[in-house]
């Protein structure tokens, strides 16, 4: 398949830098995945007064007398991942520039456990949270309605480097979350398998339900990871909605398994259950830092395309520390800041303006065609293609 490579001119894409972490359906167990070889737990739907106080995660520092701090939620790879995490870096850095005390605090659950604190009645108590992604903030806005709902807007005036943001990945309409990274969702394949099989590489949705490919391909559950929702959301971009579930239909016809989450997906590829695997674009980076054989990492975009996988950043409107909260996303939306998140969360940066290392840039590749439903599609939407995912595809 040709395939772009995605460092061009001045470190970087010339359209724009095109990994990330987080978001959920329905209200089932659903997991968060990461490029860097990472999966969490979490939970979707939307919490309800009464239920269940999620569980404590991780507290990463702690509040030091007289000195300011900020409270910043993330998923738990941010901080501790099989590869390497980006948590620890951004702690010392943001401190050593700025006179304020960084508290990570990284619930199990991730965003249910805010949910539940809301629908508890509880404080918040988190000043802001990394690792928003368009699903998530379409989860955490069901129900409520301007002053009830967990993030604020942000002014774009106070940002420095937001004009470098790539457009194509903000999703975000009224500015509450703020794009830090990102990759693709894509194939990964592996080359010995096809060839033993004797066929080409996957180019089109249309190979992946021919006889070549047969038994072929191993997808994460859209209700139980984020890389699974977004493959279906990517189904349904595609095909339309008239079209998707028809597609999802050819796609178990030929043999596909849907497995429960994208570990156990990865898991099963690793394992030379299948020859393809839904997983992220950045896979070579990973593959490489392990000296594993790249023909069983190889990228692939069907039909040229790529399904973009965004984490943003947003306060919680609860902070009283909205100065502190503006502070710290200009940090992170500093070039050096960018590259040094991208390369450690196994992603890409969010702005034009970060430079990557070469030998990063050769094992990272772009997309022709850069595809993704943003917020205003989403709404009142999601869950329906999920439900009706589940009645005709999950319950056969």
């Amino acid at each position: 398949m040709d395939r772009r490579r995605f460092l061009k001119a001045a470190g970087l894409g010339a359209a724009g830098l095109f990994a990330g972490c987080s978001a959920e359906p329905t209200d089932e167990a659903t997991a968060t995945d990461s490029p860097d070889g990472s999966t969490t737990g979490t939970s979707t739907g939307t919490p309800e007064s009464g239920t269940e106080t999620a569980t404590e995660g991780t507290t990463t520092g702690t509040a030091t007398a007289g000195l300011a701090s900020l409270r910043v939620g993330t998923y738990p790879a941010f901080l501790d991942a099989p590869s390497t995490s980006p948590g620890g870096w951004v702690k010392e850095e943001f401190e050593s520039r700025h006179d304020v005390e960084l508290e990570w605090f990284a619930p199990e659950d991730e965003m249910t456990y805010f949910l539940q604190r809301r629908g508890a009645g509880e404080p918040i108590e988190t000043d802001l949270y990394l690792g928003l992604t368009a699903e998530d903030l379409v989860r955490t806005d069901q129900g409520v309605e301007g002053e009830e709902g967990l993030f604020a807007s942000v002014d774009t005036a106070r940002l420095s480097n937001v004009d470098s943001v790539v457009e194509d990945f903000r999703f975000d309409p009224q500015d509450r979350a703020i794009p830090f990274g990102a990759s693709y969702v894509s194939l990964v394949y592996n080359r010995n398998l096809l060839d033993e099989r004797g066929v080409g590489d996957p180019e089109t949705f249309d190979d992946l339900t021919s006889p070549d490919f047969e038994d072929g391909l191993l997808v994460p559950s859209p209700q139980g990871s984020t890389t699974g929702l977004k493959f279906l959301l990517w189904t349904v971009d595609h095909f339309g909605e008239e079209g998707y579930l028809d597609y999802w239909s050819d796609l178990t016809d030929n043999g596909t398994r849907v497995l429960n989450s994208w570990g156990d997906a990865y898991d099963a590829y690793s394992n030379g259950e299948a020859p393809m695997v839904v997983s992220f674009s950045t896979d070579q980076v990973y593959a490489d830092r392990r000296d594993q054989d790249m023909a069983e990492h190889q990228v692939g975009f069907p039909d040229g395309e790529g399904y973009r996988y965004v984490d943003g950043m947003a306060p919680f409107r609860e902070t009283e520390k909205t100065d502190l909260a503006v502070e710290f996303m200009n940090f992170v939306l500093d070039p050096e800041v960018q590259a040094e998140i991208a390369e450690r969360n196994v992603g890409l940066p969010a702005v034009e303006n970060a430079t990557l290392p070469e030998d990063y840039g050769d094992l990272v590749y772009e997309p022709e065609e850069i595809v993704g439903l943003g917020y205003d599609d989403l709404v009142g939407n999601m869950d329906g293609w999920v439900d009706s995912w589940s009645r005709q595809i999950a319950s056969q």
